[in-house]
């Protein structure tokens, strides 16, 4: 087998040529190279979990026949039938820059043999998704097997774009839309998202497939910090906050935080403008792909000089955490706390800890309705619970998206966690009733706080699921 590296365009991409493209596929195409690994024949490969999470973002081309993809295992919902010998069609109907992953059974030899197809009719983003349909649900995402639900592409044609969502306040019609969408929800077991899965920020920006909570993984961290010292009476020493994290890492397994490309770049301007760091730091050639492998990692010896911008506000890109930091009495949280989590977070990020994800966010908020996902059933271990993609039409409006089932079931989790760690805390388990109760209201004074700000004058709809194919959307309210 050949190498296809090189073929694939991909791995030789460049920052000039990343910096020609919109900001919004810039950083797409930024996630896609970043979580691309190749696999010892050459063959470009995705994880289960970051395709998973793509929603829109890219297309899935499974090269099965009729017959498998609505056999045992299904097909993954928004995929797009297209049989191997008629694989060159996704290449006449798609432009080449367009991000493709290839599903099979296993990921085996059928998805290698399309992969390579695509990359030589000059298609430059094309990986197979790392064992197939079996992986997908082995990880706890959900399959289809009906026939009514499969894309089958057509005679080579223009690429069906998703409709474009009106400009301003969304409607119930556009979010009907939207949610009815096959690319813009993903169905994971809950059991399966607490093992490997994340919860995201509400921020509209986020058009990934999301479980959204205000500042998402972090921002329930500090949620429950806070908490533990308003039941307690007492600050939460600040030394141990790497102690807290690395054990909350090793119990939950992954941590979201999220920034943005406007805070990204506050952040550099802000190390050049430091007078005993500027001159330590990296030409000003640099362009984005440098940029971003340098924060991975930055030099040791500077590390305590850059944890100094991480904590102002206008460099962190999450507005729930800046405007906790902006107005600590308004989430009755300690700014010192929010200061030294933040610290202690990047400090274990730059030490290699890659359970820490940061996602850079681009562009401006265009979000037009804060939508809150709902499971008629209630959320419990083994539920389904879906994924949203908040972006609208072709993302030009957006949604704040907020899970507060799932949110609420996880909390419990974290309030179970954090009272068995006494050595840490001097929180015991007879603490637990209080300290979900009071994490439950301290969660509804940060939304509000937090929507009051973003979220001015939008209005509020409900979206309850009865399953993975019914839904009613309510508007209930507006944000004051």
């Amino acid at each position: 087998m050949t190498d296809m590296t090189n073929g694939s365009g991909s791995r030789a991409v460049t920052s000039e040529r990343l910096l020609t493209l919109p900001m919004h596929e810039r950083l797409v195409k930024l996630d896609w190279l970043a979580n691309l690994w190749t696999a010892p024949d050459g063959t470009p490969m995705l994880s289960v979990d970051f395709v998973g999470r793509q929603g829109r973002q890219v297309r899935l081309v499974d090269v099965r026949d009729a017959e498998e993809l609505t056999g045992p295992l299904g097909y993954v919902p928004g995929c797009e039938a297209v049989p191997l010998p008629r694989v060159r069609e996704v290449a006449e109907r798609y432009p080449a820059g367009t991000p493709v992953v290839i599903v099979s059974r296993n990921g085996g030899a059928r998805a290698v043999e399309a992969a390579r197809a695509l990359a030589g009719l000059g298609m430059e983003f094309v990986a197979v998704m790392d064992g197939g349909v079996m992986a997908w649900r082995k990880f706890g995402f959900a399959t289809s097997r009906e026939e009514a639900g499969l894309v089958r592409a057509p005679a080579p044609a223009s690429p069906q774009e998703p409709a474009e969502a009106p400009e301003g306040p969304l409607t119930r019609a556009a979010i009907e839309a939207h949610i009815g969408e096959s690319h813009s929800v993903r169905w994971v077991k809950m059991a399966a998202f607490m093992l490997h899965g994340k919860s995201s920020c509400v921020d509209g920006r986020d058009d990934h497939g999301v479980i959204g909570t205000p500042g998402g993984d972090a921002g329930e961290f500090l949620l429950a910090l806070a908490s533990i010292e308003r039941v307690t009476g007492r600050p939460v020493d600040l030394a141990r906050l790497p102690a807290l994290l690395a054990a909350y890492l090793e119990t939950f397994g992954h941590f979201y935080i999220h920034s943005d490309t406007t805070a990204g770049n506050n952040l550099i301007r802000s190390m050049r403008a430091d007078p005993e760091l500027a001159p330590l730091l990296p030409p000003t050639s640099f362009g984005p792909r440098e940029w971003r492998e340098y924060m991975k990692a930055p030099p040791e010896a500077l590390r305590p000089l850059i944890s100094r911008h991480v904590t102002i506000p206008g460099n962190l890109g999450c507005g729930h955490l800046r405007l906790m930091l902006q107005n600590p009495e308004r989430y009755l949280i300690r700014r010192e706390l929010v200061e030294a989590f933040l610290r202690a977070l990047f400090s274990m990020r730059w030490s290699g800890t890659v359970e820490l994800e940061i996602v850079m966010l681009g562009g401006g908020h265009r979000e037009g309705a804060v939508v809150n996902v709902r499971l008629g059933t209630g959320v419990w271990a083994f539920t389904h619970v879906p994924l949203i993609s908040p972006a609208c039409g072709t993302g030009h409006v957006q949604m704040f998206v907020n899970h507060p089932q799932v949110a609420d079931f996880m909390r419990e989790q974290v309030a179970r966690f954090f009272t068995t760690q006494p050595q840490l805390l001097g929180i015991g388990e007879d603490s637990f009733p209080i300290l979900r109760k009071d994490m439950r209201r301290l969660a509804e004074i940060q939304q509000a706080a937090t929507l009051a700000v973003l979220a001015k004058g939008l209005p509020i709809f409900d979206v309850v699921f009865r399953n993975d194919c019914e839904f009613s959307v309510t508007e209930v309210g507006v944000v004051g």
